[in-house]
């Protein structure tokens, strides 16, 4: 088990080495998603994103073993390239199986708890409720990691 979860870290180091850098930040370093805008092919977990807010993720464990955990179940899919991995933000992209759409999938692992989330399609106006039953997947799944 040490073993997978050292092979995981040393992933996610490199993953964040190759990585753009190209996420926002506020003036005191903080991670920022982009708005979801007016197509309903998006869903945030932050204040006012009206009908496209979905609640945060929650990890009652640290910071650091939260992302591990979440970067051992996205570099465990197939349909996963993690694009960023830094202290406290992920970006991945997850890839769709026939028609090989990417839609970006990002996580901001806070402090307090809490990682907030932004799944977005790329490309359409309308994604019949993939990005948010994609993070309600996610959801599940690390609820029975203990997150």
């Amino acid at each position: 088990m040490f073993h997978r979860l050292a092979l995981l870290l040393i992933a996610a180091m490199l993953a964040g080495c190759a990585a753009s850098g190209a996420i926002d930040r506020d003036r005191d370093g903080t991670p920022e998603f982009e708005p979801c805008g007016n197509a309903p092919r998006c869903v945030v977990s932050l204040e006012d994103a009206g009908p496209r807010q979905i609640e945060s993720l929650t990890y009652t464990t640290s910071p650091l073993l939260a992302r591990m955990q979440l970067m051992q179940l996205l570099v465990g899919r197939d349909d996963v390239e993690v694009v960023t991995a830094a202290d406290d933000y992920i970006h991945a992209v997850f890839i769709t199986p026939r028609l090989r759409y990417r839609d970006d999938v990002e996580f901001l692992i806070r402090d307090d708890g809490r990682v907030d989330v932004r799944s977005s399609s790329r490309i359409g106006w309308y994604d019949w409720g993939t990005n948010r039953n994609r993070i309600e997947s996610l959801r599940a799944q690390l609820a029975t990691k203990s997150l």
